[in-house]
């Protein structure tokens, strides 16, 4: 209530889901508004809550209906968990979503440009576009009788802060209808959201020839962004696939149909050149790059792979191939530079070439100790085949693997009697853990409270308790966070049965 009289919306205007949805998505950030969440993706949060510690809504609202003052720190899944606490509150149904590889296409043309330079090494400074790992919105249930007919149902809305819309940071409500069918004029921001899904993501190769850059194609794919759309069962821990909602089947009729519509859209309103991309042709040199080695990581172990290169005709090619590994956040910023290689292969007669890339655990633990976000290792391949001049890239991610944080306690409590929950972890790791702390949250049962575990030499354990009395009946969900200067984010979840 005290963020709807924030809004200053007219007592007419407090009645529609739709103006009351697209305020909140404005509110739950902080950054016209003084709203409830500070956004941050530096990698620091002294003087906060880094954004992976949280584990619930809760305590950030109580902390900013006690304070007025906005809460430190939040990224995508903070924005969208707090979203849905408002506007389930205010009696409008809501679901986070978490849509994986999605596109932040600033310039509104359906494309995702990808800069690498002659190492493979990407270039952050020749583009405000980006590729997000995951990121995290929402879909709140409404009428739209603004609309024409056929839109009501799931309005998505979006709480982080990216791009400005009327202004300020907000977005939506835009129907999951209309982006399905690339109906991309109807309001709010459904030109933004239908990138989020359905943008192409091309690499261009920049050499430095002559003093100049130049810009080369490498390649354009399609069906890479918007994959396993996500939200939580309704009354089950499990994961809902909504993809379907959200995109026809890549490739079919319905599917070419929606891109095509919004590209007229978008070129009728001159915003940029929206080309359905041809098939590329094949190549004269019919290589196939790939990377051998294990794809999850346990931190302190060093990063082994092998870089392939597949040639499947019966030519003889030779091919300078260029690759870099980096350390990235899920926002496809770039942290650190691990390894690059430069090799000449020769290839004939469907030969399959390897080169072996090997990193020393030393050259990613520093940068991963120094940010508070949790990292990926991603690796960029580029060929060039001498005979043809033609190019081509692969793009290979890698994610680091955690030891299990362990939720121990009866599966049944009855009411106002103590019951023991313990939170039990053991470093099967190579390396210490340093400043770990652990925080817990019982939904509905209380509030978040942190535990400074300090360190954990390899092998070393540790085993936290807490004696609750709940006071209310149901399904309960206790939820358990670990972070530490090496890793972060490792989670656990049980659910306890509460009876009168």
């Amino acid at each position: 209530m005290y963020l709807l009289d924030k809004s200053q919306l007219k007592p007419k205007a407090k009645k529609d889901p739709v103006i009351i949805s697209r305020a909140m998505s404005a509110l739950v950030n902080s950054e016209d508004d003084r709203g409830v969440v500070f956004a941050s993706w530096s990698g620091k949060y002294t003087g906060g809550t880094p954004p992976l510690a949280w584990t619930g809504s809760v305590p950030i609202l109580q902390q900013y209906y006690r304070t007025k003052k906005s809460v430190l720190y939040g990224q995508c899944w903070v924005f969208s968990g707090v979203l849905t606490t408002v506007m389930r509150s205010l009696g409008i149904p809501a679901r986070s979503v978490t849509n994986f590889a999605s596109a932040h296409d600033t310039e509104e043309n359906l494309k995702v440009d990808i800069y690498l330079n002659e190492n493979g090494g990407k270039m952050e400074n020749l583009t405000t576009d980006s590729i997000w790992n995951f990121h995290v919105w929402n879909d709140v249930w409404m009428k739209r009788p603004d609309l024409p007919k056929g839109f009501d149902g799931w309005q998505a809305i979006d709480a982080t802060p990216q791009e400005k819309s009327q202004g300020i940071y907000q977005c939506g409500p835009t129907p999951v209808n209309a982006i399905r069918k690339g109906e991309v004029y109807l309001p709010y921001d459904s030109k933004f959201v239908f990138a989020e899904v359905n943008a192409d993501r091309v690499f261009w190769l920049v050499k430095n020839v002559d003093g100049k850059e130049t810009y080369t194609k490498l390649r354009e794919e399609t069906k890479v962004i918007g994959k396993s759309i996500s939200t939580k069962a309704v009354g089950k821990d499990t994961r809902e696939d909504i993809t379907g909602q959200y995109k026809f089947p890549e490739e079919s009729p319905e599917e070419r149909k929606a891109v095509e519509t919004a590209c007229s859209y978008l070129q009728s309103n001159n915003l940029g050149i929206c080309e359905v991309t041809p098939p590329p042709e094949p190549l004269k040199a019919n290589l196939k790059l790939g990377m051998e080695g294990e794809k999850e990581l346990w931190p302190g172990q060093p990063i082994e792979l092998n870089l392939i290169i597949t040639n499947e005709s019966a030519g003889a090619w030779t091919v300078n191939v260029a690759a870099s590994c980096q350390l990235e956040s899920y926002t496809g910023k770039v942290e650190a530079s691990l390894a690059t290689i430069k090799q000449t292969v020769q290839t004939k007669d469907k030969a399959v070439n390897s080169i072996p890339l090997k990193i020393a655990a030393d050259a990613y633990l520093k940068a991963l100790m120094s940010i508070e976000d949790e990292l990926l290792v991603n690796v960029n391949i580029i060929a060039e085949v001498q005979e043809t001049n033609e190019k081509l890239t692969e793009e290979l991610s890698l994610t680091f693997k955690y030891p299990p944080l362990k939720v121990e306690m009866a599966d049944t409590a009855k009411i106002n009697q103590d019951f023991t929950c313990a939170f039990i972890f053991k470093n099967t790791l190579c390396i210490p853990l340093e400043n770990c702390k652990l925080h817990v949250e019982g939904l509905g049962i209380f509030t978040m409270e942190t535990f400074d575990q300090g360190d954990i030499a390899p092998g070393g354990i540790f085993k936290s308790k807490i004696v609750c009395a709940p006071r209310r009946a149901g399904l309960k969900k206790i939820v358990a966070k670990l972070n530490s200067t090496q890793l972060k984010g490792i989670t656990a979840e049980k659910i306890i049965s509460i009876t009168e």
